[in-house]
């Protein structure tokens, strides 16, 4: 499903014990984790070395390019990723409005629960606001549909009809 909201947001506000950073082609390895583990076995990815290859490809641009102020982590004190948001601009799919575009948002599921998706998601709508972006876009897939259509849905966004299909 796909889904827009015009900018801003309400301002993000930061859980205790956790930082707020953009992400760094460094963090490949640690994303791809972290992502194998934040999705149902097999719907994001068919095994470690893919979610890895998935997110060097997020650096790479192969799903658009990356707005840096808008592709963050967060870490706990530790400094382990826990939750990342990627948000690119001309996506390669087709439909996709021509708005900054959040291409994934995940969070390990030992700390769901704790805000830190409506962190990423209104921090990095905060970025693209700062720098002249009036709406954001995402797409919602069913295997996340539960929990994520929830946030987006409490946070305004509305589901829209993709760029060039026919209305019915």
């Amino acid at each position: 499903m796909l889904m827009q909201r015009g900018l801003p947001l309400p301002a993000p506000e930061r859980p205790a014990g956790v930082t707020l950073r953009p992400q760094e082609p460094a963090d490949a390895e640690a994303l791809g984790a972290l992502y194998w583990d934040s999705y149902p076995k097999g719907a994001a990815a068919v095994d470690l070395e893919d979610a890895v290859e998935e997110m060097e490809g997020v650096f790479a641009g192969e799903y658009g390019a990356p707005i840096d102020e808008a592709s963050l982590v967060v870490e706990d004190a530790d400094g382990t990723l826990i939750g990342c948001i990627q948000t690119v601009t001309s996506p390669p799919w087709e439909g996709i409005p021509a708005v900054p575009f959040v291409i994934e948002l995940f969070v390990h599921p030992d700390h769901r629960r704790r805000r830190l998706g409506t962190l990423l998601l209104l921090s990095a709508a905060q970025a693209c606001f700062d720098k002249g972006w009036e709406s954001l876009a995402l797409n919602v897939q069913e295997e996340t549909a539960g929990e994520a259509v929830y946030l987006y849905g409490h946070l305004g966004f509305n589901e829209i009809t993709p760029v060039g299909a026919a209305e019915g």
